[in-house]
């Protein structure tokens, strides 16, 4: 199984399963905000990786840091990730983590706003961190914007996974390969890789 521990308000856990095989693309991403074939360091960084029982992966630089230890909070059974005191998360790969075999959804902190519909348009700020290479491979907070879009255009992982997040919330996805990008992921993405988000929703449209 896969875990997250999220260290934020709540400690709920929700796990839900689906085999849909199909994937449409994520809301409108950008290049990979951070990847090894971008990063000068990057045999460092590997090196470290290799060394280290966790990774963290900051979702404003991209910066990949070995830890020695999880943090602490909500978890969604084998990989670890933190609301920083900044309000940005960052999130926390075990160098073992093995695929997940089914949606992990979990509310870090639940909100107080207006609660998401299947087919609604949504405006979040988010992060997405590959089980298998632990780099960011997209963030909004990269970017400094929120990104809009519709969850009918949007893989089905944040298909099944979003609908009941409230205004205001924030919300732990892990997605499993089939309900992500399958065998034919963008660049930055491994064929099947199971990803991580972070999810802070801030409207609906």
């Amino acid at each position: 199984t896969l875990a997250l521990s999220l260290a934020g308000c709540g400690s709920q856990t929700d796990e839900r399963v689906d085999s849909a095989a199909s994937a449409e693309i994520v809301p409108e991403v950008s290049a990979p905000a951070a990847s090894a074939s971008t990063n000068p360091n990057a045999s460092a960084v590997a090196s470290a990786i290799a060394a280290t029982p966790f990774v963290t992966v900051d979702c404003v630089s991209g910066q990949v840091m070995p830890t020695d230890a999880p943090p602490n909070g909500t978890t969604i059974g084998g990989v670890p990730a933190t609301f920083q005191p900044t309000g940005v998360p960052s999130i926390t790969v075990a160098t073992d983590a093995q695929p997940a075999t089914e949606l992990g959804v979990a509310d870090i902190m639940e909100g107080t706003g207006a609660e998401v519909k299947a087919g609604d348009t949504l405006t979040v700020d988010y992060c997405g961190v590959g089980l298998g290479t632990k780099t960011l491979f997209d963030s909004s907070w990269t970017r400094g914007t929120p990104a809009s879009f519709g969850l009918d255009q949007v893989i089905p992982g944040w298909q099944q996974g979003m609908p009941g997040m409230k205004v205001g919330g924030q919300r732990l996805l892990v997605i499993p390969g089939a309900l992500a990008y399958g065998a034919n992921p963008p660049a930055g993405i491994q064929p099947d890789e199971t990803l991580i988000f972070v999810v802070q929703l801030q409207s609906i449209n």
